[in-house]
C-alpha cells in the first residue's frame, strides 16, 4: 500500500467554473495505490 497526495494550483488555468460566477479553485487529491502479485 502506498499513499498518494497531490495538490494542484490554478487547475484549468483559472477558467470559470460551471456556474460561470467563480474561477476554478485549487484542488487537493488523495489516493491509495496497491499492487498484488501472484
Amino acid at each position: 500500500m502506498q499513499p498518494d497526495f497531490q495538490y494542484v494550483w490554478n487547475p484549468s488555468g483559472g477558467v470559470a467554473d460551471w456556474t460561470g460566477n467563480r474561477r476554478v479553485g485549487n484542488e487537493a487529491v488523495f489516493g491509495l495505490h496497491s499492487s498484488l502479485t501472484f
